[in-house]
């Protein structure tokens, strides 16, 4: 999005530059093709203007087009005061307007950054920001020609080798989006639009510490959901199910489809009696779901097992183990519930007292 609008109004730039020139070999005429030349112009860097807001922002706003109505009213006032004639004064209108779009583009670029921070943003503002003020150093040195005619000719020319460099970064721009996008869809589960395994592994520690909590959730009886209402209503409801917890997770927790109808939480620093309460937190709010299938009401019910760090420290791997062997005794035990691990109730991994089951 923008590129487009982009070319335009490079092209339109460099029309202008024709224009003006044609203007030379038609004498009588040459007001006529200068002032042509200079709306086009302007015209090109308010839509060059508009092109990197799209570009940065990616996302269209029909008020941002007001920018097109520049060009018209810095013409119009030059006609009304006759500087229309000046060469000088059509130049140094020309360059501070293109030189004030140029560094509004470079603003814009620069607080884009908070919502989409790609390291190319800074070359790419700095090189519109160089164009800029070599664009206002070609009207001072029109508007001081005895002292500064040098600086305005060096200064055109390199801003054209600028507007290479702003191009060249621009496509920097749309690779890094591209594949920053690409990374992103690499961490995300197809099915639900939740974190996958893969990406829960890379946010987890291999250490976790005293009241880190982990959470294993199943959702009760899925495959019955499939045989008696197809897949496609399963799909359905384990991508409901699965944005329902995501949204309600804090914003330290890593939460991920773990395989199947089974889902991980990860908590940090969050103690035993608060993960048990939020665990049923999360169950009434999906128990408390109605799915509507062949007209017919489904419920999804949830079992969990909850597994929380007694010890100073220890290790990830082994925290999953236990919660693990408490989603399965909340299994056995009827499922629609959630499990404490405590090792008491656990030898070789064989549910012993089922009376403790929260």
């Amino acid at each position: 999005m923008g590129l487009g609008l982009l070319a335009i109004g490079f092209f339109l730039v460099a029309m202008a530059s024709i224009l003006v020139g044609v203007g030379f070999f038609l004498p009588g005429r040459e007001y006529l093709f200068a002032m042509a030349g200079m709306f086009a112009g302007l015209v090109g860097y308010a839509v060059f203007w508009l092109g990197m807001c799209r570009i940065s922002r990616q996302r269209k706003g029909n008020r941002e087009w007001l920018v097109l109505t520049l060009p018209v009213v810095v013409c119009l006032v030059l006609i009304a005061t006759g500087l229309y004639n000046s060469p000088h004064s059509r130049t140094i209108a020309f360059q501070t307007t293109a030189a004030s779009l140029l560094f509004a583009s470079a603003l814009t670029v620069r607080a884009d950054n908070v919502t989409e921070p790609l390291p190319v943003r800074k070359p790419l503002a700095v090189s519109i920001i160089i164009a800029a003020v070599l664009t206002l150093l070609v009207a001072v040195g029109v508007a001081f020609p005895l002292t500064a005619i040098n600086i305005a000719r060096n200064a055109f020319f390199a801003s054209i080798i600028c507007h290479f460099a702003i191009a060249f970064f621009v496509m920097a721009l749309v690779k890094e989006r591209t594949e920053e996008r690409l990374r992103g869809l690499v961490g995300l589960d197809v099915l639900t639009g939740v974190p996958n395994r893969h990406s829960f592994s890379s946010r987890l520690p291999e250490t976790v510490r005293y009241g880190d909590a982990i959470v294993m959730i199943d959702i009760d009886h899925f495959k019955r959901i499939n045989d008696n209402f197809g897949h496609l209503a399963g799909d359905e409801i384990l991508a409901r199910v699965a944005r329902e917890l995501f949204t309600r997770i804090r914003s330290v927790d890593s939460f991920a489809r773990f395989g199947g109808e089974e889902f991980i939480l990860y908590q940090p620093n969050i103690g035993k009696d608060e993960a048990v309460a939020f665990a049923g937190t999360l169950q009434n709010v999906v128990s408390s779901i109605t799915h509507r299938m062949d007209d017919q009401t489904v419920v999804a019910t949830l079992s969990m097992g909850i597994a929380v760090c007694d010890e100073k420290t220890s290790t990830a791997m082994s925290l999953i183990k236990k919660a693990d062997m408490a989603l399965y005794a909340s299994k056995a035990s009827g499922r629609d519930r959630l499990t404490l691990y405590r090792a008491e109730d656990f030898v070789d991994g064989q549910v012993q007292q089922r009376s403790n089951y929260t």
